[in-house]
């Protein structure tokens, strides 16, 4: 494929994405009984947390460090190791101050909430300030979903494009769904709050758009860097998702815990056994 049918297969990746991400958001409002959601979300979030572990660790870093020794060969430094670590620190920035600082008060060991809405937001349906708490985790989610975006906007390669597609349809389909969850439980109005759902559905597909445009705009050689340096960023953010936000909250949280580490394993050896292919 050349670098203008990649781009339009990234195109109509970002669309697919949208459709998923805008399907998970508006799943709350029909589905009957908190159990019923509170357990597709656990076993959905934790397969999600598999596959983005999987595919931070042993694709995108692997391949970034791949692509730094072959666009700066003389360059000993371990830089994928290095942006990984941005990555991770800087999503730990986003959720642990800015958005640590206006978080509610409260039980975080409380089951009242959807466990993915709360680790993202310590959101508690009673707070005082609840109405804000849905907000915050759309901001935080739609900064992950710029991110994850990017990471596959900046692929050059089918095989990356594919993998980082499946992380990123297992995930946005898990926060779409907490999102949802989030404002369906402050008793919202699906019409009301439907503009807001569309914006976090949109930023995925922003970053894939954003990404393939820079990669058409450089160099091969810099569309390499390019690559590598998002590979690497990505890997640490997919980390940071799948370990902090997704994985330990989901086992903080009593229930279905066997089920939840099943599911986990299941997404990360998914990730693993697409590496022998891919």
């Amino acid at each position: 494929m050349n670098i203008y049918e990649v781009f339009t297969l990234k195109v109509a990746i970002a669309v697919v994405v949208a459709i998923v991400g805008l399907s998970g958001t508006l799943l709350p409002w029909f589905l009957n009984g908190r159990k019923a959601r509170d357990r597709i979300l656990a076993l959905s979030d934790t397969f999600a947390g598999g596959v983005l572990g999987g595919a931070g660790l042993i694709h995108l870093l692997g391949d970034g460090m791949a692509q730094f020794r072959t666009t700066l060969p003389h360059v000993d430094y371990p830089l994928a190791l290095l942006l990984a670590g941005a990555g991770f620190m800087l999503i730990l920035l986003i959720e642990g101050v800015l958005v640590g600082d206006h978080r509610g008060s409260g039980d975080l060991s409380s089951n009242r909430t959807s466990v993915t809405a709360r680790h993202e937001t310590a959101w508690q349906p009673e707070d005082e300030g609840t109405r804000y708490y849905p907000v915050i985790l759309l901001i935080v989610l739609s900064v992950h979903s710029v991110i994850l975006g990017l990471a596959l906007g900046s692929q050059q390669a089918l095989a990356g494009i594919i993998i980082v597609f499946l992380a990123i349809i297992a995930h946005k389909g898990a926060a779409g769904f907490a999102l949802g969850v989030g404002y369906a439980r402050t008793g919202a109005r699906l019409r009301r709050v439907l503009p807001q759902l569309i914006f976090f559905t949109t930023m995925t597909p922003l970053g894939i758009i954003v990404g393939g445009s820079v990669g058409l705009s450089l160099t091969p050689h810099g569309a390499q860097l390019f690559e590598a340096t998002f590979d690497s960023l990505g890997a640490g953010t997919f980390v940071y998702i799948a370990a902090m936000d997704i994985i330990k909250t989901q086992f903080d949280s009593p229930g279905y815990r066997f089920q939840k580490w099943l599911f986990a394993v299941l997404g990360f050896l998914v990730m693993a056994l697409l590496a022998i292919w891919l």
